[in-house]
């Protein structure tokens, strides 16, 4: 029976029956929530439908593409794993209870052999995503596209929570932020399936809301540390590396905002260094517990991890005309990493090109990347690049989303070496860097309008 249920195609007749009273139940709940929330600002009310409509709409897309593009992937594994969950369920809960709490032994007390079915046996991180998908088949009926709308709606939460952070420290940037965390097509799509990228970007999401009430507003002091716990404990389970790459940048964010606190420029000036030297260390310190927790994100790990991918993408790219990419080379030693960091968040911001264009889903992101190249010769060009770094530097939240988005797009550029999963991988960084040159511009042009009404003035 398990056997037969494990050979089940990702789609079938359930999909088409149960998939609209799924959108259509999730749509009513978050409209109540929307009037239950936002009952006066139509404005919120607006982008809060929308972007769970976006996101419902990305996760039956991703099964879609899955399904009739790719013809399986790592979404596939994960349904098979919880449709080993939900036939565990049917049979024996307890052992439904003894796959969900324990990792994947082939000694585990069960009544039926259900872990020669599941997948992920030598990764935790991707057997994780396999159980929590494995509580929602539950829901589900063992159903995949239901399934990926419960991903969707979680992924929504932490989205929306990053939204809310941002407008409430510029209440100015509404709708420019809406833009950047709820329209961009990468993250509606990527971040709203059966995959690892719906869960950490939600962490993304709820780990900024949590830090911004605890040391920025002093409030929602409980609800904060619950939700900064949840995800900060699934963001380390499924992808450490954000974490690591997170921790420094929330560090500045914090010290930065008590120095923009002080009134005095001359104190400004002076426990300003004194900051970012604490921060930094702070960041260093975080990322070294860490990388000793997790060897494969250490200095170390990365440098072994990228020489590694470099290689096997390199081979891809020649032989099975995958979409990898080369940055440069890649010998194993701190200056390889020093030299190529340029190249590696160039990577992912910006490409693929629309010259290295190899397949329909490399177009799509390779015009997304150009609109964002574009956008970002504007605001710099506007903006002057001095001005542009001095103003990062003023402001705590413009730093904070800037140097988070640069650390990570270099993470995750100096490591993917393929064009298709980092489309995926580069998601958690995307909504900050835009952001950020949204503030940017919107501080450019306050202190572009001060300086014409002082010469007005005179």
């Amino acid at each position: 029976m398990i056997k037969e249920r494990y050979w089940q195609p990702l789609l079938n007749e359930r999909d088409l029956f149960l998939t609209p009273i799924y959108f259509i139940l999730f749509l009513i709940i978050f409209i109540f929530i929307r009037n239950l929330l936002y009952s006066k600002d139509k404005s919120l009310r607006k982008h809060f439908i929308n972007g769970i409509i976006l996101k419902m709409i990305g996760g039956i897309s991703v099964g879609l593409t899955y399904f009739f593009y790719y013809k399986g992937g790592d979404t596939t594994q994960y349904f098979s794993n919880a449709s080993v969950m939900y036939e565990a369920f049917s049979q024996n809960s307890a052992d439904f209870f003894t796959i969900l709490f324990n990792e994947c032994r082939f000694d585990l007390p069960l009544q039926s052999d259900y872990t020669n079915w599941m997948y992920f046996k030598g990764d935790p991180s991707s057997y994780m995503v396999g159980k929590i998908a494995g509580v929602f088949t539950l829901f589900t009926f063992d159903t995949y596209l239901p399934m990926a709308l419960f991903f969707a709606a979680v992924s929504f939460t932490g989205i929306w929570a990053l939204y809310i952070t941002l407008y409430d420290a510029f209440p100015q940037l509404k709708e420019q932020f809406a833009f950047a965390t709820l329209y961009i097509p990468s993250v509606f799509f990527w971040g709203s399936g059966i995959l690892k990228d719906s869960i950490t970007i939600a962490c993304v999401g709820w780990i900024t809301w949590s830090f911004y009430n605890l040391f920025f507003k002093n409030r929602n002091q409980f609800s904060s540390i619950i939700m900064l716990s949840i995800s900060v404990y699934f963001c380390l389970a499924i992808k450490p590396y954000i974490i690591i790459s997170f921790a420094p940048a929330l560090t500045f964010w914090v010290f930065l905002n008590y120095r923009d606190s002080v009134k005095s420029s001359f104190l400004k000036n002076l426990i300003g260094p004194i900051i970012l030297l604490i921060s930094t260390f702070a960041g260093l310190f975080v990322v070294d517990r860490l990388g000793n927790d997790f060897k494969q994100y250490s200095l170390q790990g990365a440098l072994e991890t990228a020489t590694n991918f470099q290689g096997y993408h390199s081979y891809l790219a020649a032989t099975n005309n995958a979409s990898g990419y080369h940055l440069g080379t890649m010998d194993g030693s701190t200056g390889s990493i020093i030299r190529n960091i340029p190249a590696a968040i160039n990577v992912t911001l910006f490409r693929p090109y629309l010259w290295e264009v190899r397949n329909p889903v490399m177009l799509l992101s390779a015009i997304e990347s150009f609109i964002m190249l574009l956008f970002t010769i504007r605001i710099f060009y506007r903006t002057g690049i001095i001005r542009t770094l001095k103003t990062v530097g003023r402001n705590s939240t413009a730093f904070f989303c800037i140097f988070f988005a640069m650390f990570f797009a270099f993470s995750v550029g100096f490591t993917a070496y393929n064009f298709g999963a980092l489309v995926r991988y580069k998601i958690p960084c995307i909504p900050f860097f835009v952001a950020g040159l949204f503030i940017l511009n919107f501080i450019t042009e306050e202190e572009n309008a001060k300086r014409k009404a002082a010469k007005t003035r005179f």
